[in-house]
């Protein structure tokens, strides 16, 4: 079963989600082709900043793969997007879908990386009502 995440404010002074260092590469894939491997950071629930030579036009739909590996397994999460913004080292993008596994990684980085957990469990709490 794939969630819906919501939108993301693209105004740095009016985001409404918490932005959180993130360090990993993603494998971006367009049109069932790998496009590439690219740094990203940035990560929010609603989106994250990928950094690159990324030649996708704004409104332009993606998605991306991230590894995380452990001792014994790799677990591979799978996120679709929007493209939102361009600048001169990267793209922004919006999630548009993910499945559970993703949603709770996505939660669990934000959350433990994040300078103030309580009010980012709040609003996660809050995207339930």
């Amino acid at each position: 079963m794939m969630r819906t995440a919501r939108s993301v404010a693209l105004c740095p002074d009016n985001r409404r989600y918490t932005r959180v260092v993130f360090t990993r590469y993603v494998k971006l894939i367009l049109n069932g082709k790998v496009y590439g491997q690219y740094p990203a950071r940035n990560l929010s629930q609603g989106g994250l900043f990928i950094e690159g030579n990324i030649n996708i036009a704004v409104g332009g739909n993606c998605h991306f793969e991230l590894y995380e590996t452990g001792q014994h397994s790799t677990l591979i999460l799978i996120f679709l997007g929007k493209i939102v913004r361009h600048e001169k080292d990267g793209v922004g993008v919006e999630f548009t879908s993910m499945g559970k596994d993703s949603f709770m990684f996505l939660q669990t980085m934000v959350l433990y990386s994040s300078d103030d957990p309580v009010g980012v469990a709040e609003r996660f709490l809050e995207d339930f009502d």
